[in-house]
């Protein structure tokens, strides 16, 4: 058994409210148990907010581990108007072999 690590980054195209998706990534070997974790994420005003709004979610989860795949779902909401921007997730297995 070994870790391995895995960043992800996603973009956000012009969005407004909440914004999915489904990613997935691979391993050299089988993933016996996995998570995800956020290192970074800019989200960008496509247009100045009316009223202006702070309030800012962004959050990522494992969806499902199959074989030497973790799919995992980014999720970010932003209440204030149409934004873009991107964010880097950091996928964490523990392979069943480490070779």
């Amino acid at each position: 058994m070994g870790l391995a690590f895995k960043t992800v980054t996603v973009n956000i195209p012009n969005t407004e409210g909440v914004f999915q998706s489904n990613e997935d990534v691979g391993f050299r070997n089988d993933v016996r148990v996995a998570d995800v974790a956020i290192k970074a994420f800019k989200l960008d005003y496509a247009e100045r907010p009316t009223p202006p709004s702070d309030i800012v979610q962004v959050g990522a989860s494992v969806t499902n581990v199959a074989g030497e795949t973790v799919e995992f779902r980014v999720k970010t909401n932003y209440s204030g108007t149409e934004y873009t921007g991107e964010v880097s997730v950091l996928v964490i297995a523990d392979l069943l072999r480490d070779d």
